[in-house]
C-alpha cells in the first residue's frame, strides 16, 4: 500500500506517501493550507531524523515516538491538526510517577515516600489519559519494576491508542523481566545514565554496582528484543568535561537504539540550585552532537529535547501536551513542575486537564518554564521545599 489514511474530513485529507524511499505526509483539500505547519513537523521527524528501525511495513522513528504507521501515531497527527486549527490541545504525553525507587540519588523528583497509588486509581487515570487522547503512556521516576501490578496495569493500556514505555535504572531488569516486558508489548524501555565514569554513577545513584546493573539492564531489554533509550539529565559540567561525547560513546558500545539528552532542570528538592541549568553554548553543543550523530549510518540515534521542544517545534509541553501523575493521585503539569492542578481521587482528569490549559504561567511559553528564571521566580521560588507541590489556585 503506498498510501495510508490519517485523516480524512470534509475540506481535509492527510495520508502517509510510502510510494518513494521515504515516508512522507502529505495533506490535500481546501483545508490543507491550514495544517501545513503540522505536515512539515511531521514530515522533519520523518526526513531529518535517523529512525531507530525500519521494516517493511514500518517506521520507528524514536523510542519516544509510535511507529509508523500506527493507531497512536494516526492519533497524534489528528491531535495535533485539531491543536492548529480549533486551539485544543490534548495530554499527548503522560507520565506516571507512582512507584518506590530502591536507589538513593543526590537528586529525585519523587515526592513523599513514592508509596503505591492503588491499582484501581491508576487503571482509571489510564483510561481517563487515552479518553483525553494520549499516545503514549510512560511509567516512570522510581522504579515500575518495584509495582507488584506494573503488568496488570500495561495490560490494561489500549495499545491501539497509546504506545507504553517503562523507565527503569536498571537493578530489577533482568533477563526474566526483559521479556515478560516484550511479550507485554511494551514500546520501549528507557534507562538513566549519570555519568560514563562508573564511581561517579554509583556515587550518584547513592548504591554500589549502579552503573553494572544499569548497564546489564539495558543488554538485557535490548536481547528480549524491546527498543531502549539510554537517558542522560545533562547538566553543563557533563559538556564542559566533554563527558557527554564519553556517553554517546557508551551508548554505542552498549548498542541502544537510542540516547536521550534531557536538559536538566531544578529538581523538587533542589529547586534554587541553578548551576545544573544549561545555557545557550552547551545547547549548542548538544544540538551539533544530535545532528551529527543522527547524520551517521551506524549507532544510536541521539534523542535531545532541546530540539523538539523548541520554539520552531512543539515548545513547552507541560500543560499543553504532558500531564503527569504522582504517588499520592495528584497531577502536575509534568515530571519537572511541581503545580499540582487536582488529584484524581478527588476531580476528574478532564476537569483537572482544562485547568492547566487556563493556567496564565504557562501561556505564550515557547520553551521550558522550568528553564525560566522569571517563572521560576514568580511561581517557584517564593515557597519551600516542604511546600511542594504547589496549589494552582494558591499561587
Amino acid at each position: 500500500m503506498s498510501e495510508i489514511s490519517i485523516l480524512d474530513r470534509k475540506g481535509l485529507e492527510l495520508f502517509l506517501d510510502t510510494s518513494k524511499d521515504k515516508v512522507e505526509l502529505v495533506s490535500q483539500g481546501p483545508l490543507s493550507s491550514f495544517v501545513n505547519p503540522v505536515v512539515k513537523r511531521v514530515n522533519r521527524l520523518l526526513t531529518d531524523e535517523k529512525p531507530i528501525d525500519v521494516n517493511e511495513d514500518s517506521v520507528v522513528v524514536s523510542s519516544w515516538l509510535p511507529p509508523i504507521p500506527s493507531e497512536p501515531f494516526k492519533r497524534a497527527v489528528k491531535n495535533e491538526v485539531n491543536a492548529l486549527l480549533l486551539n485544543k490541545y490534548v495530554p499527548q504525553a503522560v507520565s506516571m510517577n507512582i512507584s518506590e525507587c530502591s536507589l538513593k540519588c543526590e537528586e529525585c523528583n519523587i515526592l513523599g515516600d513514592g508509596s503505591q497509588l492503588d491499582t484501581e486509581y491508576v487503571k482509571k487515570f489510564i483510561q481517563d489519559s487515552q479518553d483525553l487522547g494520549a499516545v503514549s503512556l510512560g511509567f516512570a521516576e522510581g522504579d515500575p519494576l518495584l509495582r507488584p501490578d506494573l503488568f496488570e496495569l500495561i495490560d490494561y493500556v489500549d495499545k491501539e491508542k497509546s504506545i507504553v514505555s517503562v523507565f527503569t535504572p536498571g537493578p530489577l531488569l533482568d533477563r526474566e523481566k526483559a521479556e515478560k516486558l516484550y511479550e507485554a508489548d511494551v514500546h520501549a524501555v528507557m534507562t538513566g545514565i549519570k555519568s560514563p565514569v562508573p564511581e561517579e554513577h554509583d556515587e550518584a545513584r547513592g548504591m554500589d554496582g549502579a552503573f553494572e546493573a544499569a548497564v546489564n539492564g539495558m543488554k538485557n531489554a535490548l536481547e528480549a528484543g524491546l527498543y531502549v533509550s539510554m537517558h542522560v539529565h545533562v547538566k553543563p559540567k557533563l559538556v564542559e568535561s566533554g563527558k557527554v561525547m564519553e556517553i554517546y560513546d557508551l551508548a554505542s558500545d552498549i548498542g541502544v537504539d537510542e540516547l536521550t539528552l534531557w536538559d536538566s532542570h531544578p529538581t523538587w528538592g533542589y529547586k534554587d540550585n541553578t548551576e545544573i541549568l544549561v545555557g545557550p553554548r552547551h545547547r549548542d553543543i548538544l544540538l551539533s552532537l544530535r545532528e551529527e550523530a543522527n547524520n551517521k549510518p551506524i549507532g544510536p540515534r541521539v534523542f535531545y529535547n532541546g530540539y523538539f521542544e523548541s520554539t520552531d517545534f512543539f515548545g513547552c509541553m507541560a500543560g499543553k501536551r504532558w500531564l503527569n501523575l504522582i504517588h499520592n493521585g495528584d497531577v502536575t503539569p509534568c515530571t519537572y513542575v511541581p503545580i499540582k492542578f487536582g488529584n484524581i481521587k478527588n476531580d476528574s482528569l478532564k476537569e483537572i486537564w482544562k485547568r492547566m490549559t487556563s493556567f496564565d504561567g504557562f501561556k505564550g511559553k515557547n520553551s521550558c518554564v522550568m528553564q525560566s528564571e522569571k517563572f521560576r521566580s514568580k511561581y517557584i521560588d517564593p515557597y519551600s521545599v516542604s511546600d511542594l507541590p504547589l496549589n494552582y489556585n494558591e499561587l
